[in-house]
This record gives structure tokens, sequence and C-alpha cells, in this order.
């Protein structure tokens, strides 16, 4: 939903609500831009998602590969990021590391086998399935 005041002294808010009720700020959303335009630049062609929820326990942002599985990704805490957000690129990297992909550019390959994962939620490439 979007805000727009009738009074031009007043700002505009944004409120941009999620599946789990957690209204997303205008700092969560450029972060979680910037954290995948980051991934997108340092390993393309993969399918990253980012959320950022700041009101979670001091802030997180979850990083995940759909390339790679739609459960399981990486979890950053907001105030442990540094300015260039080097702590993204590695968790990236470790996502494409336990998945045994690439660190780069995608070779739009499914994962095999990910270090870590349950029997059970470990992707089937024959069926092109992944979880």
């Amino acid at each position: 939903m979007i805000i727009i005041p009738s009074h031009p002294r007043q700002s505009v808010t944004q409120h941009i609500e999620n599946h789990d009720g957690h209204t997303h700020t205008a700092c969560d959303e450029i972060l979680a831009k910037n954290a995948s335009e980051l991934l997108n630049k340092h390993y393309p062609g993969y399918l990253w998602a980012v959320n950022v929820n700041s009101d979670e326990k001091g802030g997180v942002m979850i990083i995940k590969n759909f390339s790679v599985s739609y459960k399981y990704g990486y979890t950053l805490h907001i105030a442990k990021l540094d300015a260039k957000l080097n702590k993204v690129i590695r968790a990236g990297g470790e996502i494409l590391e336990r998945a045994n992909m690439v660190r780069g550019a995608s070779l739009n390959l499914l994962p095999r086998f990910i270090d870590g994962v349950p029997d059970k939620h470990q992707p089937i490439p024959e069926l092109g399935i992944i979880i």
C-alpha cells in the first residue's frame, strides 16, 4: 500500500506487507535491492531472492538461491553487515559451494547434492526437482 499525502508538506510513506504480516520499510526494500544487485553482479544467471526484515530479532537478511533450493538459504544479521555488504557476497558463494555449483556465472545446471541438507530435501535433478 502506498499512502500519498493530501498536504504538500507531508511526506510519502510506503508500506509493503509481506505474507507473514511484517511491514517492510523503504530501508528494508533498498537493502534487499542492493544485496540482490550485488549477488547478481558477482554470481550472474542464478535466481537470487533476498528478504530483509528489520523487525525480527534486531533485523535479519535472508538470502536464497532458487536455482539451488526454495527452502534453504542463508541468514545474516543486519547489525553485523559492513557498508560494502561483503558478507552478502560470501553468503552467496557459500550457498553455491554447498550445492557444488560454480562461483561466478551460472552454467544453468541443477544441483545434484547440497551439503548440510537432509536427504529428504535433496534435489532430484533427473526429474528437475529442487526443494
